[in-house]
């Protein structure tokens, strides 16, 4: 009987995934887990039915186990899941007819982003949150999206690039310009410029 691993780094993440891609059911059951609120809470900035979120997250655990022989090496098992959950969202919400939410461009994708949670993790002083996360919510809405894999899920530009289906460039252009947003709608100290720059 194979024993649990705790993935304590991004190597033992890999060794998981590889333990689970053979079979193990202990393994994918603690990926599961492990990701299980990443992906709900990505799911609520698509949609506020949670039910559509949950049979998402379910539709997609069981394809994962069922193809779990084909599927291959990745890099980053977070990346891997976000990518394939937003997909497979994007599914589930298109049969409640909504059409508009289509995946084809990142552009065209209408998404309402929350960040009332702090976009600055370790920043403490209620105030600075508050103007935050107003200027945040300025910000046209596929700025808000690559903001948030960016600097609260902490995915490469190159990851970002794969997900969208255009080049890190455009990337990092948009990041650029809702940086340069943010500058106009609220004055960053310094420091705060400092830590964004890419």
């Amino acid at each position: 009987m194979s024993s649990p691993v705790k993935p304590t780094s991004m190597n033992g993440e890999l060794l998981l995934w590889n333990r689970f891609r053979e079979g193990d059911e202990k393994a994918f059951a603690q990926i599961s887990r492990q990701y299980y609120r990443t992906l709900a809470h990505y799911g609520g900035k698509f949609t506020p039915n949670s039910q559509v979120i949950e049979d998402a997250i379910q539709d997609l655990l069981i394809s994962l186990w069922v193809k779990r022989a084909s599927l291959k090496e990745i890099e980053s098992v977070k990346f891997y899941l976000l990518k394939s959950f937003r997909n497979q969202l994007f599914k589930n919400l298109k049969k409640f007819k909504a059409s508009e939410l289509d995946n084809t461009s990142i552009e065209e994708t209408d998404v309402v982003f929350s960040f009332e949670e702090s976009y600055i993790k370790e920043e403490t002083d209620k105030h600075f949150k508050e103007s935050i996360s107003l200027s945040m919510s300025q910000l046209p809405e596929r700025q808000k999206e690559v903001i948030y894999l960016r600097f609260y899920q902490d995915l490469s530009v190159e990851e970002i690039s794969q997900l969208f289906h255009i080049k890190p460039q455009s990337v990092s252009n948009v990041i650029q310009r809702a940086l340069a947003n943010l500058r106009e709608s609220w004055q960053l100290t310094i420091s705060l410029l400092l830590w964004l720059t890419i």
